[in-house]
């Protein structure tokens, strides 16, 4: 099969055909048996118009579908979980925001169709002609540059795309850096609770208090005098952010914005 040729999707996938595409692509000719399940896909792109309605949430490819190319359906069903899974959490427990779980389908859908943008490109490169031949040359040269593979890995994986948060730092709407911390830990591992996380300095005696109301949902971490302040949210996106020491409130208000109203009183 050429570069770019696509079989009707209802014709059955052979040995051959597997045999055929795995010496075009790697120069190694291999004896394939069996095949078990052989299904074929096609470049069909499509997207719900919300990724809530009610009591209906919809995620991973119930929300949207692309080519399969790059694995980006995996990553893209995967962020739609860790974004959705805490809100509801937040929801059933009863501390959660009144508009929690709209901000699913605000932050969400908009990244959905990012992919489905990206998806098009990449099919559009496996186009047999000779223009697109010369498009993929181009292509294949940036994808040879560390700027280039870098820049796209991210994109694949998602972790290029943030989403529209309030605040001006550009941390905000990103996920979390993961810093190295005085006690030799560093920031990811202390995500494995599933809580949200407040990042200070010892020195900031203000943000600390302010932490201890919100003692129930959130872990304070201390960091290093150099590093920023930080709200991260369960999902590891940044939620607040600043360098050096402030005044709380828009740290509290980015709590009470995503952790509700406190219900301590320290």
């Amino acid at each position: 099969m050429e570069y770019g040729q696509v079989e009707d999707r209802n014709t059955p996938v052979t040995a051959e055909e597997i045999r055929a595409s795995l010496l075009r692509l790697s120069g190694v000719d291999v004896e394939i048996t069996k095949v078990v399940v052989g299904t074929r896909y096609t470049d069909a792109t499509r997207q719900v118009a919300t990724y809530r309605r009610g009591r209906v949430l919809l995620a991973g490819d119930a929300a949207h579908i692309h080519s399969p190319a790059g694995g980006q359906g995996l990553n893209l069903g995967i962020g739609d979980a860790m974004n959705l899974g805490w809100k509801l959490a937040a929801t059933v427990r009863g501390w959660a925001p009144a508009d929690l779980l709209d901000t699913y389908s605000a932050e969400r859908h908009p990244i959905g169709a990012w992919v489905q943008g990206w998806s098009d490109a990449q099919t559009a490169l496996g186009r047999a002609d000779t223009r697109t031949a010369a498009l993929r040359k181009v292509t294949s040269e940036l994808l040879d540059t560390t700027c280039g593979a870098t820049y796209v890995l991210k994109q694949i994986s998602g972790i290029g795309r943030g989403y529209d948060l309030p605040g001006d730092h550009p941390l905000v709407g990103h996920p979390a850096p993961d810093l190295p911390l005085p006690d030799g830990t560093h920031l990811a591992e202390h995500c494995r609770t599933g809580q949200a996380l407040l990042v200070t300095h010892e020195d900031d005696h203000d943000l600390r208090a302010l932490g201890d109301r919100w003692a129930d949902r959130i872990k304070v971490i201390m960091a290093t005098t150099s590093g920023p302040s930080m709200l991260v949210r369960p999902d590891g996106y940044v939620a607040w952010a600043t360098n050096g020491t402030t005044s709380p409130a828009p740290a509290e208000q980015a709590l009470r914005t995503w952790l509700g109203a406190p219900a301590l009183r320290v």
